[in-house]
């Protein structure tokens, strides 16, 4: 069943559903049309080429044809969706046309809804001309609503709150477990991600790679402990995850400019110059 309305804007409407799930797991999904997906509920991450994104409650997802993408979520959720093609004069796409990124912020969700009920009600009824040209306009309708609430800033990035709080439990992950062997897949997978989008999209926030941010919260940990203990190399080395005093010494040099002994020194000279009257 679809609905064709012809103009200088051509679309052809594929289905339009409502889905409610306890979670939600898709792994390489791919479809041969546009899929826009509202969420009416929940918070998902969704995973394809362009990088990593969280939706919330109030976000329209839009998913490309003959491209994977993940969407994991962990919660009750509610997703308005519709499948879709959609052409533009000389048969351009419309949203190559007009990009309008992965993930969108509505700006006014109780009309979107409502006007989403109106299409859902309108889809499930016996198919006739009418039905198609009413169909045809709240579609229309929807995509307006999606594309000024980009012009309104409604864009995600992955720049948002909402993203980069999504890594802090990797940032927690990383120091409670800063003495073991920790690997790039070993963190995706806690995010059910492919290795290299998870190491994209982590670098895109904090402008370091998963194992950079390691070795940048050992080393951290590691002249606090210098500055404030009296423990060995050795010990210290251990604590955070070097097999050697040797290595975890030229590790230090490296980003500090001096070795853990000469800082650690120079550090008690300080103090002690500090404290004498």
């Amino acid at each position: 069943m679809s609905a064709n309305i012809h103009s200088q804007f051509a679309v052809t409407v594929l289905d339009v559903m409502k889905t409610q799930y306890k979670k939600r797991i898709l792994f390489d999904y791919v479809q041969s049309c546009y899929t826009v997906s509202y969420i009416q509920k929940g918070e998902v991450l969704t995973t394809s080429p362009e990088g990593e994104f969280v939706a919330s409650a109030g976000d329209v997802m839009i998913h490309r044809p003959n491209e994977p993408f993940n969407v994991i979520s962990k919660s009750d959720g509610v997703h308005y969706l519709f499948n879709i093609n959609a052409k533009v004069r000389d048969e351009e796409d419309f949203f190559k046309l007009i990009p309008l990124g992965k993930v969108i912020q509505i700006r006014d969700r109780k009309e979107y809804e409502r006007k989403f009920d109106e299409l859902r009600s309108l889809w499930l009824q016996e198919e006739d001309d009418f039905r198609n040209v009413q169909i045809g306009s709240l579609v229309f309708f929807l995509l307006y609503e999606i594309v000024e609430s980009t012009k309104l800033g409604g864009r995600r990035s992955l720049r948002d709150p909402a993203i980069t709080d999504r890594f802090n439990d990797v940032l927690q992950y990383m120091e409670d477990r800063l003495d073991q062997e920790i690997t790039r897949e070993e963190l995706a997978k806690r995010y059910h991600m492919n290795p290299v989008y998870f190491s994209r999209a982590f670098k895109e926030i904090y402008k370091l790679t998963p194992m950079q941010m390691l070795r940048k919260l050992r080393l951290q940990h590691a002249k606090q402990m210098l500055e404030s203990t009296d423990y060995t190399l050795e010990h210290i080395s251990h604590r955070f995850g070097y097999y050697d005093a040797s290595h975890f010494s030229k590790v230090f040099l490296s980003v500090y400019g001096k070795g853990p002994a000469a800082y650690r020194k120079s550090i008690k000279f300080t103090k002690t110059s500090i404290a004498s009257p």
